[in-house]
């Protein structure tokens, strides 16, 4: 590729940074979308987070990336327009060890933050004309959900009473252009049990708890006794009440990352705030529908089951997945 870099250890940022911004400059000339200055901005702001976090990573450098992965991962930051550098923070990233074909290999995986998601829908909402500070609303705290009369809304109401810092749902208040009036996004504590569960099992995806070497390499018997190691798991996952028993549950908590368990709280605040505006219509180009794809825990969550059966028996899928604009 005319476009790739000369990978090594000593590959400095600026030759990465140009290696970038060529890559996402042919990919929106592709889709035919203007690869404005703000784009540009996120895919460099993208890239040095990538070189530091790389850089201070022991015994890693970019040259163990994959290029395909980390041209991926700049590619979203610059169609979604979220930036590395936004204080507070839009995106973080993060070094995984992958297991692919047997193989293990690094890659970069990206996630939004709460103020990403709030840059999402005020780039993208369809309607939005301004996104209103997020209600974080805690235990013990007195409030009361919108309700709608016709075409009008009739307001949450939300008094804050310091009880406690456990919040058990966010609002979103939206203004909307024109005569539309306001919305209100909400998700609740409870729908985090879901973003949760398709962690674990994408975590879990290469687990064979020592029955064999490799998944790759997993006779049919083996097999068996793997997925029903994993349905344990999975079934004491669903006897939990809430999302705190779940990440309290001991079988599970191997395959649980250090983000969830040493910072649970803040983590469930971030999936609600993804769950809340996630289903929110969006207009996107291409690219960046594809972006948001791709960082959507449940179709992560489908990928990784088709990925578990395709050696092992048909996986027929219904119908399609539908893009409802996530994370």
């Amino acid at each position: 590729m005319a476009n790739e870099v000369a990978v090594s250890s000593t590959t400095n940022l600026g030759s990465w940074t140009n290696w970038a911004l060529n890559e996402v400059s042919a990919k929106f000339d592709s889709g035919m979308i203007e690869f404005d200055d703000y784009s540009r901005k996120c895919a460099a702001d993208a890239m040095s987070a990538i070189y530091q976090l790389v850089q201070g990573t022991d015994k890693a450098d970019l040259s163990q990336i994959d290029t395909s992965n980390l041209r991926d991962i700049v590619i979203r930051c610059a169609s979604l327009k979220l930036s590395a550098t936004a204080l507070p923070r839009e995106v973080y990233f993060q070094i995984r060890n992958k297991n692919v074909g047997g193989n293990w290999v690094k890659e970069v995986e990206m996630g939004v933050e709460g103020d990403g998601n709030d840059a999402l829908l005020r780039n993208f909402g369809v309607g939005v004309q301004k996104v209103y500070p997020v209600w974080l609303v805690c235990e013990g705290d007195d409030f009361t959900y919108p309700k709608r009369k016709g075409l009008s809304i009739e307001p949450p109401t939300w008094e804050p009473k310091g009880l406690s810092s456990k919040v058990v749902r966010v609002v979103y208040p939206i203004k909307m252009k024109g005569k539309d009036g306001e919305e209100y996004l909400i998700a609740e504590r409870d729908s985090v049990k879901v973003n949760l569960m398709a962690h674990i099992r994408n975590n879990l995806q290469n687990e064979t708890f020592g029955i064999c070497e490799s998944r790759y390499k997993a006779k049919p018997e083996q097999v068996k006794q793997i997925k029903e190691r994993k349905e344990a798991i999975f079934d004491a996952l669903r006897e939990c009440a809430t999302v705190d028993d779940m990440l309290k549950c001991d079988v599970a908590k191997p395959y649980i990352s250090p983000a969830w368990l040493d910072s649970g709280e803040s983590m469930i605040v971030r999936k609600m705030r993804n769950n809340a505006i996630r289903k929110f219509p969006k207009d996107m180009s291409t690219i960046a529908n594809q972006s948001i794809m791709q960082m959507d825990e449940v179709y992560q969550e489908t990928r990784v089951e088709i990925e578990d059966r395709e050696n092992s028996e048909p996986f027929l899928v219904e119908g399609v997945i539908e893009n409802d604009n996530c994370k």
